[in-house]
């Protein structure tokens, strides 16, 4: 982090990832026949180039809420749906983030992969819609916050594209994100039926979210 720093004083330019280029080599597993769903104009933007309001972007700007997730155009509902959970218990989401550098142009991440804590380094470069002037993927509702589209693009260059982040279990990236243990619940399974009847499921979220 400090060598990324040093090296943007030096130059005056923000860092940029060549592990994960601006292209749509970051995109799509073919980038010659990119997939039927995929925006024929992308542009790549940096925070400071997409937020023209009072106050530089920010990773956050009043804390964490599940109000703060918005789906672009990519089929990741999955990984937003964990998000959201996750800003539930904010302290969670912030371990998530193990450095913010969005003024030097880089951001590090953390994730559970593979049964161990990954580091993700990404440039601050995302991917931006010139039609609707907003970041083309997910992002927040304020437009001056970038938690979103950031933690997006690190997992993207975790599994190495974004395309391989269309579709998949809400599960899987629960534990992805929190390095916990996921469980499911089917709400019509008679002994679901019977803990929501008792209170006792009821009572069993809240223990959980008080962890």
């Amino acid at each position: 982090m400090q060598q990324i720093e040093e090296m943007v004083q030096d130059s005056q330019q923000m860092w940029c990832d060549p592990e994960f280029p601006a292209d749509d080599s970051s995109l799509y597993l073919n980038p010659v026949q990119p997939p039927e769903w995929a925006s024929p104009n992308v542009e790549w933007k940096r925070p400071q180039e997409i937020f023209q309001g009072e106050g530089p972007p920010m990773m956050m700007k009043d804390g964490f809420s599940p109000g703060d997730v918005k789906q672009g155009e990519l089929g990741d509902c999955w990984l937003l749906g964990a998000f959201l959970c996750l800003a539930t218990n904010p302290d969670l989401l912030k371990n998530l983030i193990y450095h913010d550098g969005i003024e030097y142009g880089y951001s590090v991440f953390r994730f559970f992969k593979n049964g161990e804590w990954q580091f993700v380094v990404i440039d601050t470069r995302i991917p931006y819609s010139p039609s609707t002037k907003e970041p083309l993927y997910a992002r927040c509702v304020d437009p001056q916050e970038f938690w979103v589209p950031l933690i997006e693009k690190a997992y993207a260059k975790l599994h190495k594209k974004y395309e391989l982040l269309n579709g998949g279990k809400m599960g899987e990236g629960m534990v992805d994100i929190s390095g916990g243990v996921s469980e499911k619940y089917n709400l019509k399974a008679p002994e679901t039926k019977e803990m929501l009847e008792n209170g006792t499921f009821w009572k069993m979220i809240k223990s959980y979210l008080k962890q």
